[in-house]
């Protein structure tokens, strides 16, 4: 595999703020907002175009929640969350930089990041229903599973891995053996 670059912004210049990640050569971006900064994350024009979002938190216990979701305006959609799910205190959001995704897009990408997520189990998910992929022409689905794998470089490498699928690798005098 070949090397990656990840740039990270710091909007503000602190670490604890607002944060751009982006993966050279890709349409994809990355917004990390921590939850006290959602009031400032209104003026971002990244926030009025269609997105993938991950929120992020631990519950009493300590064990790792997340919900994922997908907007078609993603800041009014994380207004709501503000106000109705207490667990969070992060999000992660994707958008396309050249505001290319669409509502289809994004709800193909919110399934099947459920989906993926689901199978890893390392974090406990919050989303109530599990939906559908929606039907796109075979080259959008194509592209949008790069999407996906993008998504998981990026928020993998931010420290939540919540869609890299888990491999156990046994070596081959376990596998006689079995």
């Amino acid at each position: 595999m070949a090397g990656k670059t990840i740039t990270t912004f710091l909007i503000d210049g602190s670490p604890m703020g607002i944060k751009t990640i982006e993966l050279s050569n890709w349409i994809g971006k990355a917004l990390q907002i921590p939850r006290a900064k959602l009031k400032d994350a209104k003026t971002r024009p990244e926030m009025n175009q269609p997105a993938i979002y991950f929120l992020f938190g631990e519950d009493a216990d300590g064990n790792n929640r997340a919900y994922i979701g997908e907007a078609e305006n993603v800041i009014n959609r994380l207004a709501t969350h503000d106000t109705s799910k207490d667990f969070w205190d992060t999000v992660i959001v994707f958008v396309s930089k050249d505001n290319n995704l669409t509502k289809a897009d994004v709800k193909f990408l919110e399934a099947k990041a459920i989906e993926r997520a689901k199978k890893s189990g390392r974090f406990i998910l919050e989303n109530s229903i599990e939906p559908i992929p929606n039907n796109l022409p075979e080259h959008q689905k194509d592209t949008m599973l790069e999407f996906l794998e993008n998504i998981d470089l990026l928020i993998s490498a931010i420290g939540f891995p919540i869609i890299k699928e888990i491999k156990v690798i046994l070596d081959s005098q376990e596998i006689h053996d079995i």
